[in-house]
Order: structure tokens, then C-alpha cells, then sequence
């Protein structure tokens, strides 16, 4: 039972993620090119630089970073 509930964790996370991916793609084309947004009490940090990433802590504390070019 406490593997489900920890992948469904890291599955929210990851959604969390690719959706501050998809805001940041519009704030880029305003201009800006890094910001923050918080999901549930996890801040998902974003920059635009080669290519866009998010970077945040999962619930384990460990740092995960997910980029697109």
C-alpha cells in the first residue's frame, strides 16, 4: 500500500511539474524567463536558458529537474 501511495506521489509531482512547464511557456512569450509557482507546499522553480526546466524537491526532499527544449 505505501508503494501506491508514494508513486502516485511522484505522479503528482510530475504533473505539477510539466504543467508549470506549460505556464512558463506562455510567460516566456511576454518576456519573462524564470519564475515560481507552489503546488501543495512544493515550490516548482523554472528558467528559461538553452532550454526551459523546472526544478523542485519531491516529497522525499531529493531535487528533480525536468527540462524541454
Amino acid at each position: 500500500m505505501i508503494g501506491v501511495q508514494q508513486s502516485l506521489q511522484v505522479k503528482k509531482e510530475r504533473v505539477s511539474a510539466y504543467e508549470t512547464l506549460h505556464e512558463a511557456a506562455r510567460e516566456i512569450s511576454t518576456g519573462v524567463i524564470q519564475g515560481q509557482r507552489i503546488v501543495n507546499g512544493i515550490v516548482y522553480s523554472w528558467q528559461m536558458t538553452d532550454q526551459l526546466c523546472v526544478d523542485y524537491a519531491d516529497y522525499k526532499g531529493e531535487r528533480e529537474q525536468l527540462c524541454i527544449e
